[in-house]
């Protein structure tokens, strides 16, 4: 016998509630709104999202404690340990994308997995948009938009908001799909923002795209990082799929995913082309150093770190090789096997 006594409820009495609310709780009760993902965490997921936030926090602060003498040493570390910041945490939160919407799938109406997604997105992307307003940590940037202009603008908050929808419908697409198109936006990124930053001020059409597309706080630019949605969502439902299964043949086929993929991205990013416009189109491998001479500062910030690391009498550094600045196809390739390689390591270590 139950220990709860059955209720029985009368629709006619007027101090109950309407049947239209009991049919709402009966098709979406509230217990369905619960996070399923999070009674079974991953140890090694949490493990490296909160490494990353630490060490993104830490990239934020350490300029303003190292002295003249020392903030060299800031601009190195910056430049070297750049694939723990934006593009690891970008990789995870697609990652829990794809978990979220797995986990609750026949268990959550379709309807509040989609609306969970957005509001926790365009949350993200506002907090990011109030950063922009402020113009804070935004990096060179060759003008300023008058307001409400100015709340647009790539931040890693208002992307990483952004990458949370667009993984949500990313999740529609194949798997072939998905790969063609992230590749396809890594390769053609860097000559489509050529292209924009040159004629943006004889075309209109061609200045509303690249301030889309690129923005006056160009940290984390639409093209290529919009590839990221595309390509990490494969990973991530490689991992959910090892762990529904749970066996130890099926984690250790996901390390050796993962590592596998994430040694290849690295190599390739190292040797990988870069297309530059011209007559004809120049290509700069990965390994190529440059240095603001070469490159748009504006366009690329990350930059502006050589500078920083020159600060020092015992060596000169005569430029970042390609594979090292954010948002250049070569930096894309080479995150994205750091990303895979570095979870990797931790999944097999925990």
């Amino acid at each position: 016998m139950s220990s709860e006594s059955e209720v029985i409820i009368d629709w006619t009495s007027p101090l109950e509630s309407p049947p239209l609310f009991n049919y709402l709780r009966q098709e979406i009760p509230i217990e369905e709104q619960r996070d399923y993902a999070s009674p079974k965490r991953i140890k090694s997921i949490d493990f490296v999202k909160g490494l990353a936030i630490i060490l993104i926090m830490m990239a934020h602060i350490a300029e303003a404690w190292l002295d003249s003498d020392w903030i060299y040493i800031y601009g190195m570390m910056f430049c070297i340990m750049d694939v723990f910041g934006p593009s690891l945490f970008i990789f995870l939160s697609a990652l829990s994308v794809v978990f979220s919407i797995k986990k609750k799938q026949g268990k959550v109406h379709p309807k509040i997995i989609r609306n969970q997604i957005l509001s926790r997105g365009v949350s993200i992307a506002v907090i990011g948009m109030i950063l922009n307003l402020a113009w804070l940590n935004q990096g060179p940037a060759d003008y300023r938009p008058f307001f409400p202009l100015s709340l647009w603008g790539w931040n890693i908050l208002m992307f990483l908001g952004f990458s949370q929808v667009f993984s949500y419908y990313t999740l529609k697409l194949t798997k072939k799909w998905r790969i063609l198109l992230g590749l396809i936006i890594i390769f053609v990124s860097m000559p489509l923002r050529q292209f924009l930053v040159y004629y943006r001020e004889e075309n209109i059409i061609v200045w509303i795209l690249h301030f889309v597309i690129t923005s006056p706080a160009p940290q984390l630019p639409l093209f290529p990082w919009l590839s990221f949605c595309f390509l990490s969502t494969i990973f991530g439902e490689y991992l959910y799929e090892a762990m529904i299964e749970g066996t130890e043949d099926a984690y250790v086929g996901l390390i050796r995913i993962f590592l596998f993929w994430g040694v290849v991205f690295i190599i390739f990013g190292v040797i990988s082309p870069s297309i530059s416009l011209g007559f004809p189109p120049k290509i700069t491998w990965g390994w190529e150093l440059q240095t603001t001479e070469t490159m748009n500062m504006n366009e690329y910030p990350h930059l502006y770190i050589l500078a920083i690391m020159n600060q020092q009498t015992y060596y000169r550094f005569r430029g970042i090789p390609i594979f090292l600045i954010r948002s250049t196809t070569a930096n894309m390739f080479y995150n994205l096997g750091a990303a895979l390689l570095i979870i990797g390591i931790f999944f097999f270590i925990f």
